[in-house]
Parts: C-alpha cells; sequence; structure tokens
C-alpha cells in the first residue's frame, strides 16, 4: 500500500503539471508557427495565381486586338477583292462587245477579203471568229481560208460533239 501511497503523491505534484503545462505550450508555439508557415505560403501561392491571372488577362486581350485587326483586314481584302471582280466583269462585257462589232465587221466582208484577213490572225484568234460567225457566210468562206487551218477548226468542232 506504500507504493500506491507514494504514486498518488507524485502524481498530483506540482512539478507535473509544470511539466504538462510546459508541453502544451511547446505544442501550440509549434503548430503556431506550422499554421504562420502555411498562411505565408498560401499568400505566396494566391499572388502567383493572381500574377498569371493578369498576364493571361493581357494576353487575352492582346488576342482580341489581332483577332479585330485581322477581320478588319479580311473586310478590306473582300472589298478589294469585289472592286476587282466587279472591273473584271465590266472590262469582260467591254472585250465582248467590241468581239461582237469585230465579228459583224468579218460578216459583212467579202469572203475573199475576210479569208485573206483571217489567215494573218494567230490560228486561235482565227478558230474563234470562225465559231462565231455566221453560217451562211462561213459556208462562202471556208474553201477560201488556209487548208490546215480549215481542217484543225473542223476537228475541233467535231471533237467537242
Amino acid at each position: 500500500m506504500a507504493g500506491l501511497l507514494l504514486l498518488a503523491i507524485s502524481s498530483s505534484s506540482p512539478r507535473s503539471d509544470e511539466a504538462h503545462a510546459a508541453t502544451d505550450a511547446g505544442s501550440r508555439y509549434a503548430s503556431s508557427r506550422s499554421g504562420a508557415d502555411e498562411a505565408a505560403a498560401l499568400e505566396l501561392k494566391r499572388q502567383q495565381l493572381a500574377a498569371r491571372e493578369a498576364a493571361v488577362a493581357i494576353k487575352e486581350q492582346e488576342l482580341k486586338n489581332l483577332a479585330a485587326t485581322l477581320d478588319a483586314r479580311v473586310k478590306e481584302l473582300d472589298a478589294a477583292k469585289a472592286a476587282l471582280d466587279q472591273s473584271l466583269e465590266a472590262r469582260k462585257s467591254v472585250q465582248q462587245a467590241e468581239f461582237q462589232k469585230m465579228l459583224k465587221v468579218y460578216n459583212a466582208l467579202r469572203p475573199a477579203e475576210a479569208a485573206g484577213l483571217l489567215d494573218k490572225l494567230s490560228e486561235g484568234q482565227e478558230m474563234e471568229i470562225l465559231n462565231q460567225m455566221d453560217q451562211r457566210h462561213l459556208t462562202k468562206l471556208l474553201p477560201l481560208i488556209k487548208p490546215e487551218r480549215a481542217l484543225k477548226w473542223t476537228r475541233q468542232n467535231l471533237a467537242d460533239k
């Protein structure tokens, strides 16, 4: 029983209460220190994320500006293309009118005169005129042009069918 008594006395001694208090204070200090380190690390991460977010926002704005510039450029090019297409159509119309006028002149010429002029043109030009000529005039003109060109024109028309 004496042993139990000593154990009871030693557990209620003031020294053990002080040791407990010191241990609790140390663990609180350690936990508050790790909490402060953790808070500092979180703050650093938050700042890094804010910096990244700002950089991304700047890049997004740059991309939007570039997209707007490209859209404007595409519209300019479309307008230029439309103007060129219109100019080309006008030119084709003028050329077609001039060709029709020249064709009327060749149809009005006597066959011998027309054949003499056609033989002096390039082969392609002659074929185009022959293709567009009035059939009655062409029947009188064909025997008067160079035979090799008349044959080529005939073969070309037969091949198209």
